[in-house]
């Protein structure tokens, strides 16, 4: 194993019995700098613990592979658990914001923030995915909005993310998304709101980076009808998808 990169983290012996590396809450640590805090976050990542707490703020380290900690098995293990009763996790996030909704019937707003490719899209995906499994309902109405507020996932990213030369899917806008719900806990709505988009990109790029994901699904998968009616053809052929020399 090369030095740096995380191992598959181990949780089949459920995230409670999993051997932690340095603090998990980092308000616990002796001595506050830099390096310490740098080195807490180092120990961790090495040892697969990507997620780690300062207070209520999260810190995630993004690993560019699959430990294995989004499985519907960890999902279930955060329902109802206090924040520091399992290891910290982006599902624990989601929980204690769900359940101050329900207990005080207050709003709750989670920011998601972050450098090009630190996974604030992934993030937010799980956020969402968690909320969805563990919030009441079971009519066809709140599982048809479950299953659009999950949608909208592929939609935006078709529309606001593109390749940058650090991260093959890069958010080029900012997204605050509001779910509604009932007294109940029930999700009855949602509404997203985009801005900051990077509008530019659809014109120009630099080189070796793409245009919005949305031109070269379209021109890669058009239907033959598409092709012949409106004279669609692979990216290569078209001057704002091609000139920056990216096509994959």
């Amino acid at each position: 194993m090369a030095r740096g990169r995380p191992r598959k983290a181990d949780w089949s012996e459920g995230t409670t019995r999993k051997k932690q590396a340095g603090v998990s809450d980092m308000t616990m640590l002796s001595k506050i700098t830099n390096e310490s805090i740098n080195d807490n976050l180092k120990m961790r990542f090495e040892n697969a613990d990507i997620y780690t707490y300062i207070g209520n703020v999260l810190i995630s380290v993004n690993p560019f592979k699959d430990l294995g900690i989004y499985t519907p098995q960890v999902l279930k293990s955060y329902e109802n658990k206090n924040r520091m009763e399992l290891a910290p996790h982006v599902y624990a996030i989601a929980e204690g914001a769900f359940r101050n909704m329900i207990a005080y019937s207050e709003d709750q707003c989670v920011i998601i923030s972050g450098e090009s490719g630190a996974g604030k899209t992934e993030a937010a995906k799980k956020i969402m995915e968690y909320i969805a499994a563990v919030s009441g309902g079971n009519s066809s109405s709140i599982k048809e909005i479950k299953d659009m507020v999950l949608a909208t996932n592929p939609l935006l990213e078709s529309f606001g993310c593109a390749k940058t030369l650090r991260n093959n899917n890069s958010s080029r806008h900012g997204k605050y998304l509001e779910i509604q719900f009932n007294a109940g806990g029930e999700p009855v709505g949602a509404m997203i709101t985009n801005y900051l988009l990077e509008k530019n990109r659809v014109v120009g790029q630099i080189q070796n980076e793409r245009n919005f994901h949305i031109f070269y699904q379209f021109t890669k998968s058009a239907s033959d009808e598409y092709r012949q009616n409106f004279g669609i053809s692979g990216p290569e052929n078209f001057l704002y998808t091609s000139k920056a020399g990216c096509l994959d």
